[in-house]
């Protein structure tokens, strides 16, 4: 009776929600333990194109291991993505950070009451822009960070070198694809459609040098960078400008799996990750994949 009674407690419940947003309604997945109050509320933002599908069941495993902690955990698909409503040519940045703030109007009517935004390499770089907003709504204990994007512009620029490739296999002639696209010259770049808007509005973005104000004095950013070994110089400049107290950093060895397919589960990560949302040291070393 007792191994049947701790069976329960850890049964795992996932939900479907699509959440109203003016865009159109956008397709939010819950995680959480069975008749177990939640510490708090952790909503997942993922990354785009081929990289938020190559994270799915990463993301899922690390989702069902927090719940079993105790967390309601929330991964949102952005509007124009995954099973949300919309196509990807109707969204922009812009829109997506509304979908952010959509969602955790929703969250806070669901009775939820304190928030850890976690982000995965885009949605991590969504997840500063509107810190301010999204703390007024409900309060944000934390971000938490897996390998985030610093700077859109980059980010798209190592996404278009996928399109010069193609067209260099097939004996095209150079076109430098960013001015072609925000010249107004909708591309097909890896399978998703790119518009000017959708360009622009990702190459503004960028993470804030310094630590946002008007946020809660207890306020902390745990920044797990996977698949490397050091802290770079661009990371420390960025721990400087938020300050060391507030912007912990830790490195880890390991697969990049947001470009690799076949990647189901990054197990050494589940302490880590529990680690820093209860606001612990992150492990110095776990199996071997953690060294900074």
């Amino acid at each position: 009776m007792a191994n049947l009674t701790m069976l329960i407690e850890k049964l795992i419940v996932i939900q479907g929600h699509f959440v109203p947003s003016d865009a159109g309604k956008l397709f939010v997945t819950q995680y959480s333990a069975n008749e177990q109050p939640a510490k708090q509320a952790v909503l997942f933002l993922p990354s785009i194109f081929e990289e938020m599908n190559l994270c799915r069941a990463v993301v899922a495993k690390q989702a069902q291991f927090l719940s079993e902690q105790g967390f309601n955990v929330y991964c949102l698909d952005y509007f124009g993505c995954g099973d949300s409503e919309g196509e990807i040519l109707e969204a922009n940045a812009d829109i997506w950070q509304q979908n952010i703030l959509d969602t955790v109007h929703w969250l806070k009517q669901k009775g939820e009451q304190h928030l850890t935004l976690w982000g995965m390499r885009f949605g991590a770089l969504l997840a500063c822009q509107k810190l301010q907003d999204i703390h007024q709504v409900m309060p944000v204990k934390q971000l938490v960070w897996w390998k985030p994007v610093l700077k859109g512009k980059q980010f798209m620029t190592q996404f278009l070198r996928l399109k010069q490739a193609a067209s260099m296999m097939q004996g095209q002639q150079n076109v430098k694809w960013r001015e072609h696209i925000l010249a107004g010259n909708t591309t097909e770049v890896a399978g998703y459609e790119i518009c000017a808007e959708l360009l622009g509005s990702i190459d503004s973005l960028h993470i804030p040098t310094e630590n946002p104000e008007g946020l809660a004095p207890d306020f902390t950013v745990a920044w797990l960078e996977l698949s490397a070994n050091k802290i770079t110089p661009v990371i420390q400049k960025l721990i400087d400008g938020w300050g060391g107290s507030v912007l912990n950093v830790s490195c880890f060895e390991g697969s990049a799996f947001w470009q690799i397919p076949e990647i189901f589960e990054q197990r050494f990560l589940h302490q880590p990750m529990l680690d820093a949302l209860q606001q612990r040291p992150v492990l110095e070393e776990q199996k071997g994949e953690l060294q900074c």
